[in-house]
């Protein structure tokens, strides 16, 4: 599993997640970041911790697929603080 497109939106992260021969668009809030990943209220701070946990954060999202969901920018895989 690999990322694409890592970017921090201010109150989220989004990232490309290859899951089953296709990219599924991933939100992950910051509060989650903060809570389980060691983000902290500073610039790229988000993308610093994502690429500390990449791996754990990965298995969640695809733990999270739902399959036959079309995933779409406008409608992406959302990982919050209950997710974790």
């Amino acid at each position: 599993m690999g990322s694409l497109n890592v970017e921090d939106h201010g109150d989220w992260l989004s990232f490309g997640l290859s899951h089953a021969g296709s990219t599924i668009p991933v939100r992950i809030s910051r509060e989650a970041m903060e809570e389980f990943f060691g983000a902290v209220p500073e610039p790229d701070s988000l993308k610093k911790a994502y690429e500390r946990d990449a791996e754990m954060i990965h298995a969640r999202a695809a733990d999270m697929v739902v399959a036959g969901m079309a995933y779409t920018p406008d409608n992406p895989l959302v990982l919050g603080m209950e997710d974790f």
